[in-house]
């Protein structure tokens, strides 16, 4: 599998995760301590908090392709933009279709978390910002679960962390508007964007499925599209 495949994924599956992260995260980085600094500051404040975020994404992509080496299926690694799409598909029907009263309960693995973020949130120092963007990266949320299961079709340490690396800096830009002018982004807005949500991750997953096929369509499904390794023997 070629690694710039993970690299395409991942950040498109953060910019379409941004759609989410506006309405999930918003809140919490409108709520980060930066009103009082300098224009430098404030820079330097949310580069460390998403420098923290993308850090714990990338671990758990990295524990998370750990675990997916273990897995003897080889062909979801040679098709990974078939399987991404399925997993995208399949995301869709069961969260926002089905739509399951409850979801697995983790909230007592959590809590100690949003208790810390919480004490982050009244101390000054700089490097605080690194440490609230990687606890945030560690609070439940439905697209990063997304991207761990994409990030476990890999099947590989490296390419884990790479995906979820990419992943994060996919969500940066969204996430910098909020943080710079979310009081021009109210309530009906986001909320807008996520009724949205849904159709940007069917559309996606379609996307992918046609990608990794190969049918020989220009745009849509290249011959040589991403999906699949391609392996050449000569004797």
């Amino acid at each position: 599998m070629q690694t710039s495949i993970v690299f395409e994924i991942g950040f498109l599956m953060g910019l379409l995760g941004s759609v989410h992260c506006i309405g999930m995260c918003g809140p919490l980085v409108m709520a980060l301590p930066i009103g009082q600094k300098t224009n430098l500051q404030k820079w330097v404040s949310l580069a460390l908090y998403h420098i923290g975020k993308i850090a714990s994404y990338a671990l758990l992509g990295i524990v998370f392709g750990l675990l997916g080496s273990q897995f003897p299926f080889y062909i979801m690694q040679q098709n990974l933009s078939i399987v991404i799409g399925v997993v995208m598909l399949f995301y869709v029907v069961y969260v926002f279709i089905l739509k399951p009263k409850q979801l697995l309960n983790l909230n007592f693995l959590y809590k100690p978390i949003v208790n810390q973020l919480g004490k982050l949130f009244k101390r000054k120092h700089m490097a605080t910002f690194l440490l609230i963007g990687f606890l945030n990266g560690l609070l439940p949320c439905g697209m990063v679960y997304l991207a761990l299961t994409s990030a476990l079709a890999t099947q590989n340490l490296l390419n884990g962390g790479l995906f979820m690396l990419f992943f994060g800096l996919g969500t940066v830009p969204a996430l910098l508007i909020v943080a710079l002018g979310g009081q021009y982004m109210g309530l009906a807005f986001r909320s807008k964007l996520q009724q949205l949500l849904p159709v940007f991750i069917f559309g996606m997953g379609v996307m992918l499925i046609l990608r990794g096929l190969n049918l020989g369509i220009p745009y849509i499904s290249p011959a040589l599209g991403i999906g699949n390794a391609v392996v050449s023997c000569h004797n």
